[in-house]
């Protein structure tokens, strides 16, 4: 069974008409090109998010990074009056991700959901700023987004995923310089930002799975940057739903 959850439409659309209307005088603060992390628990194969059980079969599930049109994450200072939920800064998270169900050396390529999705997930609540990097306490279900099968095995139709972030957890979203389970890794004192948080299928829910984020990042130049993060944004309003 395919779990698809349709309650953060209002929450996306909102969110997208408040990028939309800030898209003129919000400033993006940074913009980062992320890649999969070298100590995820299942790695191989290496991956920047798991969401198990996606597919309602139990199984472990995870997504590469590490695509030839990249994932990025950028953060926007949004202009006044605040966004639609009151935020100063907003981080989002867009790009395309590569996975499906994990088989313990790769992914499995004939199972049904493998392949190709496009990523677009907004923390819009409590982000701030923390040392180099970011943080986003405590966590809100209305930090959300969506999963988007583009070029998978079975009918695109069947995976398409709205995605939350977990609350009433001690695990909220950071993405700090400070070296999380790099040690002994070649990007270890490289400068690598650590992204990291816990997510679920449901609004407001929480999982006995394990379902989260946790990649590296570097940083990508200013002002090339900039005219990418502003389309992200504009992609919440823009994106394309296919069901």
């Amino acid at each position: 069974m395919i779990r698809r959850c349709v309650c953060a439409g209002g929450v996306i659309a909102a969110l997208g008409a408040a990028s939309m209307a800030h898209a003129g005088s919000s400033t993006v603060v940074a913009t980062y090109r992320l890649f999969d992390h070298p100590d995820g628990n299942q790695n191989p194969p290496g991956y920047g998010l798991r969401l198990d059980d996606l597919f309602g079969d139990g199984a472990t599930t995870t997504f590469s990074f590490n695509t030839a049109q990249g994932v990025f994450l950028t953060v926007t200072e949004l202009a006044p009056p605040p966004n639609a939920l009151g935020g100063q800064f907003q981080i989002t998270i867009a790009g395309r991700v590569f996975g499906g169900r994990d088989s313990g050396t790769g992914h499995d390529l004939s199972h049904a959901g493998t392949g190709e999705y496009d990523l677009n997930f907004s923390y819009v609540m409590n982000v701030a700023p923390q040392g180099t990097g970011w943080v986003v306490n405590p966590p809100d279900q209305s930090n959300a987004g969506t999963l988007n099968a583009v070029n998978v095995v079975g009918d695109e139709n069947d995976f398409q995923f709205d995605i939350f972030e977990e609350p009433g957890t001690g695990n909220p979203f950071k993405f700090l310089q400070d070296e999380h389970r790099l040690a002994g890794h070649p990007q270890a004192g490289k400068g690598y930002f650590v992204g990291r948080g816990w997510l679920s299928f449901e609004e407001g829910g929480s999982s006995k799975d394990t379902q989260d984020f946790l990649f590296i990042g570097k940083a990508v130049p200013l002002p090339g940057a900039a005219m990418y993060g502003l389309a992200g944004l504009g992609a919440i309003a823009s994106r394309r739903r296919r069901r």
